[in-house]
């Protein structure tokens, strides 16, 4: 088996893949089609991949037609403010598919993002052909490979959930093929072409193929060229295509890593702090490799083949020393998916995911394409060990389905019997039909796998794909159409409430299409100064790549961001926890819903619960930028609650690193905004609980938290108008063993039979329980706290490791329980999620939200900036001050801002711990602020740098072949 650059007719062999791609798409795609749905998935094609396309294909029209004026550099409606390119860089700007959707009218944007999908998946088919066309393999086995190259769980999952993923399956073959031609002495150009693709398309994906790469070059030369190598001119070829490819791509690598550096990704656990994987991941890999309809990933490890791929593995290791790269490559894949540090690696030392399995689908396509190549001359001997390979294999399959029914196995089964006896006829009656037979057999089973995991009807994959129409209905109602008609005559942000959804069980994490300057967004790169404000002031909503998520509802933190609308859905959860001095504004009509969610006893429509969206509105939002001349320290504010610093945003300004930029300002007064009270935890067994060493061995125990300061006249009266908010300081949880966990169940279990005659049958529920902990990967450290009071729920919640992106390490969180207009609740309810110990440590504390406060805001409206202006990338304004203070602001601190005062240069403050600020001294000012991408300008040097070499070693190329042909 070797690499043949020779040409071969390859007309016929794409005419026969275009025909074969038909019936696949059919299968991959249409069971979307008529069921209604469309390829737009509810969470990342719906939030991030669809409205950027859509946004960067106006961007690209735009430089088109003004090629020579500014561009975007900094948007205002992507969170509280982002750096444009690090979120195209990541999703759009190297993805050239990206660009047909300059093909398409703005208004058919969606049959663009659709259209774009398909064809994708024709160019990963297309990579294969072409990379397989290099081998001796007959047209139908080069279509057999190809088709399982294409139809794997990964790829129906990432096709339509993660487009920009496929690229990798189009790269990963051409940079294989692009080394092989270096390895055999050929040019390093087509190398460099490739990694350069390689680099601009997606850097976190680059560095997964990459490795890849490496691999494969180190595997190969071991086992194929260790000794015919020419190592002195192979290694500079490679250091060529490494080095030129490298500086082309500087204009956009030096900006990208400057902001993964300054992201909230960095500092990430490694490994999401496992050493192992929970027990069903390893009893359930086995079923993966050949459960093609399965989207429901651990950790990421998809596989999901066509059912013929274990025998062409079985045939592998038949003969090892024939194919020592497949041997090998396989037998290293298995190793490193046993292993979370492997996938922890690939995935940039954070989490264990293992998305590198997308580079082991071309080794296992190209063993089937090994094994369809060599059916008629298969011996006895490689059948027997095939048929208890698979009866192994099946055993296998049967236990793990007595542990966890699962009927998506039942036809992959079929599909594997079907193909080891159509191997096993052509061996006892060779003939020329078993190369055909067999590639039926691999269509046949991929199309089911494609069918049976688009269809609904199972809850397979197209139940969460948007419904036709449904984009444009999300865009045009995303707040229930109260945000038509607002005027933008001055700066302002809005939001929405804590898990209330005004769109019906959808993640609504962006919004890129209303035109406002919405606090949450999701992206994958966030600024990590925001991340880290938003950690400080406890917000338990708070994931690294959503940052804000929408601030807990806290009053002062909607405030700061200038938050002046409020969003809220009136049969949503927390729809009555509004933040204080929000006033309702405007409502939709009145919706009546009679078979849900009315009262019994209801005799007039005026007693029936409506449905309608609710628009609140505050006099309260800060401005976008405003002068302070009261200022917090550093040392009194790492002092402060978490609480306290959201309330201290009101008081003064608190600036990082050197404490001389506030000297000379007033200290700010902090007494009296923030009142603690005691609180007193006590079980549902009427007994009190020591927080600080809870043990939960009963998972139906719950807890009132009590307030007895409440019961008091005095401090009830004090703490009128205030926010309620428990300060978690510190949680320790320890999972019980398996052993004490199974032993605390079953006497729960034998606890609740309090009817006369009940008995236990402590076996069948030892295995029941046993089971039920196994599946959800116990014993683990995650856990979920949850408070609840009259205004909703609030929770506190440590994710599992599982969870992967989502993953965050928590050991601390302050929970907004609502404003209190009137009285504070004298007790809440708290349910904890696990068995095992709990260590807390806590305040309760109240945030006083009156005269006081009100006062302050007016301060800080009447020292905004005046005649706020908006142009590129700029933002300016004037304003005049008696004494030297600190103009603050809500715009995320970046490197790439800078600042001038009437004219002059000076310097940037990072304030309130992730915005921009500056000092001001008495006067009258004109102030500019100003973006511009930081390493940008670097990378393009670099770029044109490596542009000058990139032509003198063309040019080199062209003389020295020349030379040669004389």
């Amino acid at each position: 088996m070797d690499f043949s650059f020779r040409r071969r007719p390859l007309g016929t062999l794409y005419l026969k893949y275009t025909l074969m791609f038909g019936l696949i798409a059919l299968a991959m795609f249409g069971g979307y089609v008529v069921t209604g749905h469309t390829l737009i998935w509810n969470t990342d094609a719906l939030n991030q991949h669809l409205p950027l396309m859509a946004k960067y294909r106006e961007i690209v029209l735009n430089w088109l037609h003004h090629p020579f004026s500014s561009h975007q550099a900094w948007s205002w409606q992507m969170g509280i403010g982002t750096d444009t390119f690090q979120v195209y860089s990541y999703y759009t700007i190297g993805d050239v598919f990206a660009y047909l959707a300059l093909l398409f009218p703005a208004a058919k944007i969606t049959l663009a993002y659709q259209v774009i999908i398909v064809l994708r998946m024709y160019c990963v088919g297309l990579a294969f052909i072409y990379f397989a066309q290099h081998f001796d393999f007959s047209d139908r086995v080069i279509l057999a490979g190809t088709a399982v190259y294409m139809v794997n769980s990964y790829l129906l999952y990432v096709a339509v959930a993660q487009p920009m993923f496929t690229t990798t399956f189009m790269l990963f073959p051409l940079l294989v093929i692009q080394v092989e031609r270096v390895l055999k002495g050929g040019s390093a150009w087509p190398l460099t072409g490739a990694f350069l693709w390689m680099l601009v398309a997606n850097y976190y994906l680059a560095f997964v193929v990459g490795v890849g790469t490496i691999i494969y070059l180190v595997l190969r030369v071991a086992t194929h060229y260790r000794r015919a190598l020419d190592y002195g001119k192979t290694l500079l070829k490679l250091v060529f295509a490494t080095v030129t490819s490298i500086l082309l791509a500087a204009v956009l690598l030096v900006p990208e890593l400057l902001a993964v550096q300054n992201s909230t990704r960095a500092g990430a656990e490694f490994a999401n702090g496992l050493k192992t994987y929970p027990l069903y991941y390893y009893l359930f890999l086995p079923k993966q490799l050949i459960n093609g309809g399965d989207t429901t990933f651990m950790f990421w490890s998809a596989l999901g083949l066509a059912a013929i791929v274990f025998l062409a593995i079985v045939y592998v290791y038949t003969r090892p020393r024939q194919y020592p790269l497949l041997a090998i490559s396989l037998a290293l894949s298995l190793v490193m998916l046993l292993i979370p540090a492997c996938g922890a690696f690939f995935n940039g030392m954070m989490s264990a995911s293992n998305r590198w399995t997308l580079l082991i689908y071309l080794p296992l396509a190209m063993t089937v394409c090994v094994l369809l190549q060599n059916v008629p001359t298969l011996d006895q001997r490689t059948l027997r060990i095939m048929i208890l390979a698979t009866g192994g294999y099946l055993l296998v399959l049967l236990a793990t389905y007595f542990f966890q029914n699962d009927d998506d196995l039942f036809v992959p089964v079929i599909f594997l019997l079907v193909s080891l006896m159509i191997i096993s006829r052509a061996i006892v009656h060779p003939g020329p039909g078993s190369e055909r037979w067999l590639l039926g057999v691999i269509l046949a089973n991929v199309c089911f796998n494609a069918l049976y995991a688009a269809l609904p009807y199972n809850g397979g994959f197209a139940n969460d794909m948007l419904t036709r129409g449904q984009y444009q209905a999300i865009t045009s109602q995303r707040y229930g159409g109260l945000n038509q008609g607002l005027a933008q005559k001055s700066f302002y942000r809005v939001n929405t409430i804590s898990n209330n959804d005004i769109i019906n069980s959808l993640k609504m994490y962006n919004d890129l299409t209303s035109g406002l300057n919405a606090v949450k967004s999701y992206y994958s790169l966030q600024n990590k100064y925001v991340g880290a404000f938003s950690r400080s002031l406890g917000n338990v909503q708070y994931q690294s790549n959503i940052p804000l998520n929408q601030l807990d509802d806290r009053t002062v933190l909607n405030n700061f961001l200038g938050v002046k609308y409020l969003f809220v859905q009136s049969n949503g959860d927390n729809a009555t926890k509004i933040p204080a001095g929000y006033t309702l504004d405007k409502t939709t009509t009145p919706i009546i819903n009679y078979d849900q969610g009315q009262p019994s006893n209801a005799k007039t429509a005026a007693d029936l619960t409506t449905i309608q969206t609710s628009r609140y509105t505050t006099k309260n939002a800060f401005p976008l930028l405003y002068w302070q001349d009261t200022a917090i320290s550093q040392a009194t504010y790492r002092k402060l609650s978490a609480t306290q610093k959201e309330r201290a945003l009101a008081s003064g300004v608190v600036v990082a690193g050197n404490q001389v930029a506030i000297k000379g300002l007033k200290k700010a007064n902090l007494a009296g905004e923030v009142k603690k009270l005691t609180a007193t935890l006590i079980s549902n067994r009427l007994t009190p609980v020591k927080a600080s060493q809870l043990v939960q061995t009963d998972p139906d125990e719950t807890y009132r938290l009590t307030f007895p300061d409440l019961t008091k006249k005095a401090v009830a009266k004090a703490t009128k108008g205030s926010e309620l908010h428990v300060d978690v300081s510190s949680i320790k949880f320890t999972p019980f063993s398996m052993k004490e966990e199974l032993a605390y169940e079953a006497a729960h279990d034998q606890y609740m039979l309090t009817n006369p005659g009940s008995t236990y049958n402590a076996k069948f529920a030892r295995y029941q329980n046993w089971r039920k902990l196994v599946l959800k990967g116990a014993p683990d450290k995650s856990f979920t706290i949850t408070l609840t009071s009259s205004k909703g729920e609030e929770t506190i919640t440590q994710p599992k490791q599982s969870i992967l992106s989502f993953f965050k390490l928590v050991t601390d969180g302050s929970l907004n329980l609502g404003y209190f207009g009137g009285q504070l609740p004298q007790s809440v309810g708290v349910t904890f999620s696990k068995l095992g110990t709990y260590r807390l440590k806590y305040t309760v504390e109240a945030e006083k939200l009156g005269k006081q406060y009100d006062q302050q805001v007016k301060t800080i409206q009447s020292h905004a900036l005046k005649d706020l202006t908006f142009k590129t990338n700029q933002v300016s304004g004037t304003i005049t001050t008696n004494r030297t203070g600190i103009l603050t602001s809500s715009i995320p601190y970046s490197s790439g801002w800078t600042a001038t005062v009437n004219g002059k240069a000076v310097k940037l403050l990072r304030t309130n711990q992730a915005f921009v600020g500056l000092r001001l001294p008495a006067g009258h000012h004109r102030v500019v602020l100003r973006y511009h991408v930081p390493g940008l300008t670097l990378g393009a040097k670099v770029s044109l740098v490596g542009l000058g070499w990139t032509l003198m070693a063309a040019l080199a190329t062209l003389v020295f072949k020349r030379r040669r042909a004389k």
